[in-house]
C-alpha cells in the first residue's frame, strides 16, 4: 500500500499563493499606516492589498475545490498530460497570439486617429516584443524539438 503525500503540487502551489496573498495585504496595510493617502507608492501598495486579497479568495476557493471532489482533480492531472489536450492548448495559444496581435493594431490606429503620439509609441513597442518573441520562441523550440 503506497502512502499518499500530505501536499501533492497543485496544493502546495495554492498555499504558497495564499502565503504572497496575505504577504501583500500585510504590506498594504503597514504602508497604508506609514504612509500619507495621496502619494503613488500608498496607493500601488493599496492596489498591491486588494490583488492579494483576490489571490487569497482564489486559493482558497480552488483548494476547497481539491477537498471537495479529489476524482476531479486527478482527472485534470491526466487531461495535462494527454496528448489531445496538448493540441488544444497549443491551438488555442496561437489563434490568442493572432487576436492579441490584431487588438494591438487596433489599438494602434485608434492612438494615431486621436494624435495620441506617445501612447502610439508604446503600443508599437509592445507589438515589437509581442512578434520578436513569437520568432524567438519558435527559435527556441525548433532546436529544443
Amino acid at each position: 500500500m503506497s502512502k499518499k503525500p500530505f501536499f501533492n503540487k497543485s496544493k502546495l502551489a495554492f498555499i504558497s499563493f495564499i502565503c504572497l496573498g496575505a504577504a501583500l495585504m500585510i504590506a498594504g496595510a503597514i504602508a497604508n499606516y506609514y504612509l500619507e493617502d495621496d502619494t503613488l507608492g500608498s496607493r500601488m501598495l493599496g492596489a498591491g492589498a486588494g490583488f492579494g486579497s483576490a489571490i487569497i479568495a482564489v486559493a482558497a476557493v480552488n483548494l476547497i475545490l481539491i477537498k471537495r471532489n479529489p476524482d476531479k482533480q486527478k482527472q485534470q492531472e491526466i487531461n495535462e498530460k494527454d496528448e489531445r489536450f496538448i493540441k488544444i492548448r497549443e491551438k488555442s495559444a496561437q489563434s490568442t497570439w493572432y487576436v492579441t496581435l490584431f487588438s494591438l493594431l487596433a489599438l494602434e490606429f485608434a492612438f494615431l486617429f486621436f494624435d495620441y503620439l506617445i501612447p502610439c509609441f508604446v503600443v508599437i513597442g509592445v507589438m515589437a516584443i509581442h512578434v520578436g518573441s513569437y520568432f524567438i520562441f519558435i527559435y527556441r523550440n525548433s532546436k529544443r524539438f
